[in-house]
Protein backbone atom coordinates (compact mmCIF):
# COMPACT_ATOMS: atom_id res chain seq x y z
CA UNK A 1 0.00 0.00 0.00
CA UNK A 2 1.28 3.57 -1.01
CA UNK A 3 1.10 6.51 1.47
CA UNK A 4 -0.67 8.39 -0.99
CA UNK A 5 -4.15 7.90 -2.09
CA UNK A 6 -5.75 7.20 -4.53
CA UNK A 7 -2.13 6.25 -5.68
CA UNK A 8 -2.23 4.24 -8.92
CA UNK A 9 -4.68 1.50 -10.51
CA UNK A 10 -3.00 -1.14 -8.35
CA UNK A 11 -3.62 0.35 -5.30
CA UNK A 12 -7.44 1.08 -6.10
CA UNK A 13 -7.88 -2.43 -7.03
CA UNK A 14 -6.15 -3.68 -3.83
CA UNK A 15 -8.33 -1.24 -1.58
CA UNK A 16 -11.63 -2.52 -3.64
CA UNK A 17 -10.86 -6.08 -3.47
CA UNK A 18 -10.29 -5.14 0.47
CA UNK A 19 -13.40 -3.31 0.43
CA UNK A 20 -15.37 -6.26 -1.03
CA UNK A 21 -14.18 -8.59 2.33
CA UNK A 22 -15.02 -6.32 4.84
CA UNK A 23 -19.00 -5.98 3.21
CA UNK A 24 -18.80 -9.59 3.19
CA UNK A 25 -18.36 -9.64 7.33
CA UNK A 26 -19.87 -6.61 8.58
CA UNK A 27 -23.66 -6.36 9.65
CA UNK A 28 -26.26 -9.18 11.07
CA UNK A 29 -25.97 -10.94 7.95
CA UNK A 30 -22.40 -12.51 6.34
CA UNK A 31 -22.02 -12.85 2.52
CA UNK A 32 -19.31 -15.13 1.24
CA UNK A 33 -18.06 -14.98 -2.38
CA UNK A 34 -17.67 -11.46 -2.67
CA UNK A 35 -14.00 -11.86 -2.27
CA UNK A 36 -14.02 -13.50 -6.01
CA UNK A 37 -14.95 -10.56 -7.78
CA UNK A 38 -13.09 -9.63 -10.33
CA UNK A 39 -11.80 -6.05 -9.91
CA UNK A 40 -10.23 -3.87 -12.91
CA UNK A 41 -9.44 0.22 -12.74
CA UNK A 42 -7.66 2.78 -14.63
CA UNK A 43 -6.41 5.64 -12.30
CA UNK A 44 -5.50 9.34 -14.35
CA UNK A 45 -4.22 11.46 -11.30
CA UNK A 46 -7.71 11.26 -9.36
CA UNK A 47 -10.28 10.33 -12.14
CA UNK A 48 -10.79 6.89 -12.93
CA UNK A 49 -10.90 6.33 -16.77
CA UNK A 50 -12.80 3.01 -15.71
CA UNK A 51 -13.55 0.71 -12.20
CA UNK A 52 -15.39 -2.53 -12.98
CA UNK A 53 -16.54 -4.84 -10.73
CA UNK A 54 -17.36 -8.30 -12.59
CA UNK A 55 -19.00 -10.72 -10.68
CA UNK A 56 -19.66 -13.12 -13.77
CA UNK A 57 -20.49 -16.63 -12.13
CA UNK A 58 -19.72 -15.81 -8.59
CA UNK A 59 -21.03 -17.85 -6.14
CA UNK A 60 -22.97 -15.64 -3.35
CA UNK A 61 -23.82 -17.10 -0.21
CA UNK A 62 -25.79 -15.64 2.68
CA UNK A 63 -25.42 -16.62 6.62
CA UNK A 64 -26.60 -15.05 9.43
CA UNK A 65 -23.74 -14.03 10.95
CA UNK A 66 -22.39 -15.19 14.70
CA UNK A 67 -22.24 -12.43 16.68
CA UNK A 68 -21.69 -14.77 20.36
CA UNK A 69 -17.97 -13.89 20.69
CA UNK A 70 -18.73 -10.55 19.86
CA UNK A 71 -17.66 -7.55 22.26
CA UNK A 72 -20.98 -6.45 23.83
CA UNK A 73 -21.85 -2.80 22.39
CA UNK A 74 -23.56 -0.69 25.47
CA UNK A 75 -27.26 -0.25 25.01
CA UNK A 76 -29.13 2.74 24.69
CA UNK A 77 -26.50 4.53 22.74
CA UNK A 78 -26.88 5.84 19.05
CA UNK A 79 -24.32 4.82 16.46
CA UNK A 80 -20.95 5.98 16.49
CA UNK A 81 -20.63 9.40 13.94
CA UNK A 82 -17.98 8.82 10.71
CA UNK A 83 -15.23 10.05 11.57
CA UNK A 84 -13.89 12.84 9.50
CA UNK A 85 -11.42 12.65 6.78
CA UNK A 86 -7.86 14.19 7.14
CA UNK A 87 -7.57 14.89 3.60
CA UNK A 88 -10.21 14.66 0.66
CA UNK A 89 -9.45 14.45 -3.07
CA UNK A 90 -12.28 15.11 -5.79
CA UNK A 91 -12.05 12.88 -9.06
CA UNK A 92 -14.47 11.57 -11.96
CA UNK A 93 -15.24 8.19 -12.75
CA UNK A 94 -15.73 8.57 -15.93
CA UNK A 95 -16.68 4.63 -16.29
CA UNK A 96 -18.04 2.56 -13.61
CA UNK A 97 -19.71 -0.97 -14.32
CA UNK A 98 -20.75 -3.41 -12.37
CA UNK A 99 -22.03 -6.70 -14.22
CA UNK A 100 -22.99 -10.45 -13.63
CA UNK A 101 -24.03 -12.54 -16.73
CA UNK A 102 -25.11 -14.08 -14.52
CA UNK A 103 -23.63 -14.58 -10.80
CA UNK A 104 -25.41 -17.09 -8.05
CA UNK A 105 -27.51 -16.22 -5.21
CA UNK A 106 -27.98 -19.48 -3.03
CA UNK A 107 -27.23 -20.90 -6.27
CA UNK A 108 -29.54 -19.14 -8.36
CA UNK A 109 -28.47 -17.62 -11.36
CA UNK A 110 -29.41 -13.92 -11.50
CA UNK A 111 -28.15 -11.25 -13.91
CA UNK A 112 -27.03 -7.59 -13.29
CA UNK A 113 -25.40 -5.19 -15.13
CA UNK A 114 -25.35 -1.56 -14.16
CA UNK A 115 -23.82 1.23 -15.66
CA UNK A 116 -22.67 4.75 -15.01
CA UNK A 117 -20.68 7.51 -16.41
CA UNK A 118 -19.50 10.66 -15.11
CA UNK A 119 -20.13 10.27 -12.03
CA UNK A 120 -18.24 13.06 -8.57
CA UNK A 121 -16.07 10.52 -6.16
CA UNK A 122 -14.39 11.18 -3.16
CA UNK A 123 -10.83 9.64 -2.18
CA UNK A 124 -11.13 10.16 1.33
CA UNK A 125 -7.89 9.37 3.71
CA UNK A 126 -8.80 9.05 7.96
CA UNK A 127 -6.20 9.77 10.97
CA UNK A 128 -6.75 6.11 11.18
CA UNK A 129 -7.79 2.95 9.78
CA UNK A 130 -11.60 2.72 10.38
CA UNK A 131 -11.07 -0.76 11.13
CA UNK A 132 -7.96 -1.93 13.16
CA UNK A 133 -7.61 -4.73 11.38
CA UNK A 134 -7.96 -3.73 7.73
CA UNK A 135 -4.73 -1.30 7.53
CA UNK A 136 -5.79 0.32 3.95
CA UNK A 137 -9.28 0.95 5.81
CA UNK A 138 -7.37 4.35 6.24
CA UNK A 139 -8.53 4.88 2.58
CA UNK A 140 -11.73 5.33 1.49
CA UNK A 141 -13.67 5.70 -2.26
CA UNK A 142 -17.10 6.81 -2.12
CA UNK A 143 -19.19 8.84 -4.49
CA UNK A 144 -20.04 12.40 -4.16
CA UNK A 145 -23.39 13.78 -3.25
CA UNK A 146 -24.50 15.33 -6.12
CA UNK A 147 -24.74 13.59 -8.40
CA UNK A 148 -26.80 15.31 -11.15
CA UNK A 149 -24.12 14.92 -13.89
CA UNK A 150 -24.29 10.92 -13.62
CA UNK A 151 -25.72 9.23 -16.38
CA UNK A 152 -25.95 5.37 -17.68
CA UNK A 153 -28.51 2.38 -17.90
CA UNK A 154 -28.96 -0.64 -15.37
CA UNK A 155 -30.44 -4.01 -16.14
CA UNK A 156 -31.66 -7.38 -14.00
CA UNK A 157 -33.12 -10.17 -14.76
CA UNK A 158 -34.07 -13.92 -12.78
CA UNK A 159 -35.97 -16.74 -14.14
CA UNK A 160 -39.45 -16.26 -12.49
CA UNK A 161 -39.20 -20.16 -11.37
CA UNK A 162 -36.22 -19.31 -9.53
CA UNK A 163 -37.95 -16.45 -7.40
CA UNK A 164 -39.30 -18.78 -5.03
CA UNK A 165 -36.70 -21.01 -4.42
CA UNK A 166 -34.56 -17.68 -3.86
CA UNK A 167 -36.61 -16.01 -1.46
CA UNK A 168 -36.82 -19.46 0.70
CA UNK A 169 -32.96 -20.08 0.49
CA UNK A 170 -32.16 -16.27 1.40
CA UNK A 171 -35.33 -15.67 4.45
CA UNK A 172 -35.25 -19.69 6.08
CA UNK A 173 -31.90 -18.85 8.00
CA UNK A 174 -33.31 -15.25 8.99
CA UNK A 175 -36.64 -16.62 10.40
CA UNK A 176 -34.79 -19.64 12.34
CA UNK A 177 -32.60 -17.22 14.08
CA UNK A 178 -36.93 -15.96 15.72
CA UNK A 179 -37.51 -19.30 16.06
CA UNK A 180 -39.88 -19.85 12.44
CA UNK A 181 -39.63 -22.86 10.34
CA UNK A 182 -40.61 -21.38 7.06
CA UNK A 183 -42.22 -23.68 4.60
CA UNK A 184 -42.85 -24.21 1.04
CA UNK A 185 -42.97 -20.87 -0.83
CA UNK A 186 -44.75 -20.53 -4.02
CA UNK A 187 -44.68 -17.56 -6.12
CA UNK A 188 -45.86 -16.78 -9.63
CA UNK A 189 -45.55 -13.70 -11.96
CA UNK A 190 -46.75 -12.33 -15.24
CA UNK A 191 -47.48 -9.37 -17.24
CA UNK A 192 -50.33 -7.72 -16.26
CA UNK A 193 -50.80 -4.78 -18.75
CA UNK A 194 -48.29 -2.94 -20.47
CA UNK A 195 -46.78 -1.90 -17.45
CA UNK A 196 -47.60 -4.13 -14.62
CA UNK A 197 -47.65 -6.94 -13.77
CA UNK A 198 -49.46 -9.97 -11.35
CA UNK A 199 -48.19 -11.75 -8.10
CA UNK A 200 -49.50 -14.06 -6.98
CA UNK A 201 -47.35 -16.40 -3.43
CA UNK A 202 -48.48 -18.12 -0.73
CA UNK A 203 -46.28 -19.29 2.08
CA UNK A 204 -46.19 -21.48 5.35
CA UNK A 205 -44.74 -21.28 8.77
CA UNK A 206 -44.83 -23.11 11.62
CA UNK A 207 -43.41 -21.73 15.04
CA UNK A 208 -43.35 -24.43 17.61
CA UNK A 209 -46.58 -26.27 17.09
CA UNK A 210 -48.52 -24.00 15.67
CA UNK A 211 -48.45 -24.06 11.78
CA UNK A 212 -50.13 -21.35 9.12
CA UNK A 213 -50.18 -20.81 5.53
CA UNK A 214 -51.69 -18.01 3.76
CA UNK A 215 -51.43 -16.31 0.30
CA UNK A 216 -51.50 -13.14 -1.48
CA UNK A 217 -52.19 -11.41 -4.95
CA UNK A 218 -51.50 -8.04 -6.25
CA UNK A 219 -51.08 -6.41 -9.34
CA UNK A 220 -47.79 -4.21 -9.21
CA UNK A 221 -47.76 -1.07 -12.02
CA UNK A 222 -44.34 0.36 -12.55
CA UNK A 223 -44.22 3.81 -14.97
CA UNK A 224 -41.05 4.99 -16.78
CA UNK A 225 -40.63 7.52 -14.74
CA UNK A 226 -40.11 5.09 -12.05
CA UNK A 227 -43.64 5.65 -9.87
CA UNK A 228 -44.85 1.99 -8.31
CA UNK A 229 -48.39 1.64 -7.78
CA UNK A 230 -50.74 -1.29 -6.28
CA UNK A 231 -54.09 -1.47 -7.87
CA UNK A 232 -54.93 -4.45 -6.58
CA UNK A 233 -54.28 -6.34 -3.46
CA UNK A 234 -55.60 -9.24 -1.61
CA UNK A 235 -54.80 -11.51 1.41
CA UNK A 236 -56.02 -14.55 2.79
CA UNK A 237 -55.66 -18.08 4.25
CA UNK A 238 -57.58 -21.07 5.09
CA UNK A 239 -55.80 -21.26 8.54
CA UNK A 240 -58.97 -19.67 10.72
CA UNK A 241 -56.21 -18.13 12.97
CA UNK A 242 -54.64 -16.56 10.39
CA UNK A 243 -58.20 -15.60 8.85
CA UNK A 244 -59.38 -14.28 12.54
CA UNK A 245 -55.67 -12.37 12.70
CA UNK A 246 -56.37 -10.91 9.36
CA UNK A 247 -59.57 -8.99 10.19
CA UNK A 248 -57.40 -6.69 12.11
CA UNK A 249 -55.24 -5.83 9.05
CA UNK A 250 -58.04 -4.83 6.33
CA UNK A 251 -57.92 -1.65 7.01
CA UNK A 252 -53.80 -1.32 6.69
CA UNK A 253 -54.34 -3.69 3.52
CA UNK A 254 -57.24 -1.84 1.93
CA UNK A 255 -54.51 1.35 2.79
CA UNK A 256 -51.84 0.11 0.50
CA UNK A 257 -54.44 -0.37 -2.90
CA UNK A 258 -53.70 2.45 -5.49
CA UNK A 259 -50.69 4.09 -3.02
CA UNK A 260 -47.81 5.09 -5.19
CA UNK A 261 -44.18 5.31 -4.62
CA UNK A 262 -42.17 7.87 -6.05
CA UNK A 263 -38.93 6.22 -6.69
CA UNK A 264 -37.28 9.53 -7.46
CA UNK A 265 -39.07 11.62 -4.89
CA UNK A 266 -38.33 8.93 -2.27
CA UNK A 267 -34.36 9.63 -3.21
CA UNK A 268 -34.47 13.32 -3.25
CA UNK A 269 -35.86 12.70 0.31
CA UNK A 270 -32.83 11.04 1.13
CA UNK A 271 -30.43 13.03 -0.36
CA UNK A 272 -29.36 12.00 -4.12
CA UNK A 273 -30.19 13.47 -6.57
CA UNK A 274 -29.98 10.83 -8.61
CA UNK A 275 -32.83 10.27 -11.19
CA UNK A 276 -34.00 6.92 -12.79
CA UNK A 277 -36.58 6.91 -16.34
CA UNK A 278 -37.21 5.04 -18.92
CA UNK A 279 -37.84 2.23 -16.58
CA UNK A 280 -39.38 -1.15 -18.07
CA UNK A 281 -40.52 -4.26 -16.30
CA UNK A 282 -41.33 -7.61 -17.89
CA UNK A 283 -42.65 -11.38 -16.73
CA UNK A 284 -42.66 -14.26 -18.19
CA UNK A 285 -39.87 -16.85 -18.20
CA UNK A 286 -38.17 -13.98 -17.22
CA UNK A 287 -38.72 -11.24 -14.50
CA UNK A 288 -36.55 -8.22 -15.43
CA UNK A 289 -36.71 -4.18 -15.14
CA UNK A 290 -34.50 -2.02 -16.95
CA UNK A 291 -34.14 1.71 -17.07
CA UNK A 292 -31.90 4.67 -17.79
CA UNK A 293 -30.02 6.64 -15.17
CA UNK A 294 -29.75 10.87 -15.12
Amino acid sequence: MTAVWPGDSATVVNRVRSALKQVSADGEVSVDGLERVKVSAELVGTDLNHLTLDATNVKLHFTVADHSAATPQPSGGSEPEAPEPALRQSGIAKDFRFVARPMHIQRTPVTVDVRLFDTPILWLTFAEPADTAVPDSVHALTPDEDLESVRGTFHASIRTRDIAPLITSVARPLLEEGGLRLGRVRLTAAGDGGDGIRISASAGVRWKLLMASARADAQVVITPDAVITIRDFTVGSRNPLIKFALLFVRKQVRAIVGRSIDLNESMADGGTNLRVHDVRVSADDQLSVEGRIG
